[in-house]
């Protein structure tokens, strides 16, 4: 029986080409992997390597057994990954969103609901989060495209229309909607967890100045301590983070893509067991 890290020593050393940078790279010491090596080839039975002064080289048989180690490392780390999202889905249901907003809604309904498990969440575009239902990454996710695939299962799960806040003496300030290609080179103050927001509005705004703000507390302090545009939405126009002063104006941005409808999807294979959570949403 090979033991996993001679394998893991031989793959490395297939790939580096040399001792002594395999052996950097496994933290060991040359005489050490040397050894390995030469285990490795005892087990076996065969030569494995050419020995030239001060170098060992990969004959042909080595070469041979280099791919199947690496084959075989590629199925022990599939079967590692698939185990731990095999109890990850019978101790933890993991929810995947497109934005912040549905996302943050949806995750305490999951907790009342399943009080005996675990609820994590995390915020990616929409292919990930597809990816992530078919390999047993997430068990939820909230797309913010109508989903296409008829092995999932899905329904509507709410809208967000998104807004710019302008200084009331801003040039924009009077119009009734703006278009994101207008905001061309605005100093625009931003949350950078926002999920496909941010991809939308760095791709329809040219050149772009983005503040961005990684944490909220002090992107909300920002917001009330200059008087810079910021974007919010039709969950937040209420938010108490953008001073109701009258010096600021909330205009609806017209580009069909700022007209969102959210969508909650699961695998066919799990809709008995979220049927709670979809008729209550439903």
């Amino acid at each position: 029986m090979i033991e996993i890290y001679l394998l893991e020593q031989l793959e490395a050393f297939a790939r580096c080409g040399t001792l002594s940078g395999a052996a950097d790279e496994l933290h060991l010491s040359q005489p050490a992997l040397t050894r390995s090596m030469k285990k490795l080839e005892e087990l076996i039975g065969v030569p494995l390597f050419e020995r030239q002064k001060n170098k060992l080289v990969l004959n042909e048989n080595g070469k041979l057994t280099a791919e199947y180690a690496r084959r075989v490392l590629e199925q022990d780390r599939e079967i590692i990954g698939r185990v731990r999202a095999f109890d990850r889905q019978n101790h933890t249901i993991s929810i995947g969103g497109c934005a912040p907003v549905p996302l943050g809604q949806l995750v305490p309904q999951v907790t009342a609901l399943y009080e005996d498990m675990t609820v994590s969440q995390e915020v990616h575009p929409d292919a990930p989060l597809l990816d992530g239902l078919q390999d047993g990454t997430f068990q939820l996710v909230i797309l913010h495209e109508e989903p296409a695939d008829k092995a999932l299962y899905w329904v509507p799960y709410g809208e967000e229309k998104l807004y710019i806040v302008l200084p009331k003496d801003h040039p924009l300030a009077d119009r009734e909607g703006i278009w994101l290609k207008e905001l061309e080179s605005m100093n625009i103050l931003l949350f950078s967890q926002i999920g496909f927001w941010y991809e939308l509005c760095v791709d329809k705004i040219p050149n772009p100045h983005f503040l961005l703000q990684n944490d909220f507390e002090a992107f909300g302090e920002l917001i009330k301590a200059s008087n810079l545009p910021v974007f919010t939405s039709s969950y937040y126009l209420r938010d108490p983070n953008i001073p109701n002063d009258g010096n600021r104006v909330v205009i609806p941005i017209l580009d069909q893509e700022a007209d969102v409808r959210y969508y909650l999807a699961c695998r066919f294979d799990d809709k008995k067991r979220f049927g709670t959570l979809f008729k209550r949403i439903s």
